[in-house]
């Protein structure tokens, strides 16, 4: 009997023990208690979160792995602003709170589109060759965003720099409608900006040998509606390799000094093919060079520092006789000059408007019906020619932006 009592009070002792041991093994209560994690966009240009733990937690928020920030809880319900920044590579933001017992918690959110995050501003008129301010304005207010800014002259060619938001002020020179164009991966802006004289009106200056008679009247009635003054000054018989006749280069420094001209149109070199001194007889490739090197410094004459545009006119094909050697040369080097130049001048194709392929005609198709674009000699355009090559040329005009 004495045997069994003394089992029965170590029996009883057993659940204390067990109780006991299950106590000291059991974590703090602070420890057990979960984590919970809130992420907004609710700031501009910031994810904030609002984290709920007990006090005294240790916690870490990570996105993507990369810690954002360690803190320890001072109150049940915690709020952590500008914990990291809106990115445009990147809308969908996952972040994970992990607890230093283990515990996690995870939340996401979705930030704007960088499709608007740029603003931009640009005066819509201003006088020709002043400087406009374009300001650029990050609304996110973060600043770390580059843009890509062009400047798009009437005519061409655009120039482009990179710039952070500010303010930029392109000078803008020649007459007509100047595109500013802001671009970033995710946007486009473009402002559009008129470039004209006190009361809009725009000088154009006609010039060249007899091919730009009657061309040049053709384009004092189309260009009257659109404000545009139009001066003819016709050298008949010259050409840039006659210089004992007419010295073109001096008479295009002289033009672009006197008349100060926003616009050149040019039709010249039916009368060249004489020789540029004894080493370049026309119409090889000497010759070509230097006939672009005078028509280049003709261009850079009237362009007048950017303030100006040059539209010169190739030569269409002629019939027949010496004209079929010498007329390709003065295209040729016309392209070299133009190319060599392009916010100066362009080309205007009449060669391949009136000549498809070089090959000589007579008479087009004209608003449906057929008529004579050329002249009997083979050579100038007849009037509905030169009408033609107008309505061409105030095109080139609109498609430049340089007419409205």
């Amino acid at each position: 009997m004495r045997t069994l009592r003394h089992d029965t009070r170590l029996l009883a002792f057993v659940p204390c023990v067990l109780v006991l041991a299950f106590a000291m093994a059991a974590p703090p209560a602070s420890a057990q208690t979960g984590i919970a994690l809130r992420a907004d966009a609710d700031e501009r240009g910031w994810i904030g979160a609002t984290l709920r733990a007990a006090p005294g937690t240790v916690v870490t928020v990570a996105e993507g792995g990369a810690p954002l920030a360690t803190l320890t809880a001072a109150a049940p319900e915690t709020r952590i602003p500008r914990l990291v920044r809106w990115r445009c590579d990147r809308r969908t933001r996952a972040l994970v709170a992990t607890a230093a017992d283990g515990a996690t918690a995870a939340a996401s959110v979705r930030t704007p589109s960088c499709r608007d995050r740029l603003a931009v501003d640009a005066p819509r008129r201003t006088r020709p060759g002043r400087r406009v301010a374009l300001r650029l304005r990050d609304r996110w207010r973060l600043g770390d965003v580059r843009a890509t800014v062009c400047v798009l002259p009437p005519g061409g060619p655009r120039r482009c720099h990179e710039r952070v938001p500010g303010t930029v002020r392109p000078r803008l020179g020649r007459p007509g409608e100047w595109r500013l164009q802001v671009r970033t991966p995710w946007q486009t802006e473009t402002r559009a900006v008129r470039v004209a004289r006190p009361g809009g009106r725009l000088r154009l200056l006609v010039t060249g040998d007899s091919m730009i008679q009657p061309l040049d009247d053709y384009l004092r009635v189309s260009l009257r509606a659109a404000g545009v003054h139009v001066t003819s000054q016709p050298r008949i018989s010259t050409g840039i390799s006659k210089p004992s006749l007419l010295d073109w280069p001096a008479l295009a420094r002289r033009q672009a000094a006197r008349d100060r001209p926003d616009v050149t149109v040019v039709f010249l070199g039916a009368n060249d093919g004489f020789p540029f001194g004894a080493a370049a007889p026309c119409c090889g490739p000497p010759w070509v060079a230097e006939y672009a090197r005078r028509a280049g410094a003709m261009m850079r004459s009237w362009a007048r520092g950017g303030r100006g545009r040059v539209l010169w006119l190739a030569l269409p094909a002629p019939r027949g006789s010496a004209f079929r050697r010498t007329f390709p040369a003065v295209n040729a080097a016309l392209r070299s000059a133009a190319a060599a130049a392009p916010a100066a001048a362009r080309l205007v194709r009449l060669d391949r408007f009136f000549t498809p392929g070089g090959v000589y005609r007579d008479t087009m198709t004209i608003g449906g019906r057929s008529v004579r674009v050329r002249q009997r000699d083979g050579v100038h355009l007849s009037s509905a020619g030169a009408a033609a090559a107008a309505r061409l040329v105030v095109r080139t005009l609109r498609r430049e932006r340089i007419v409205p």
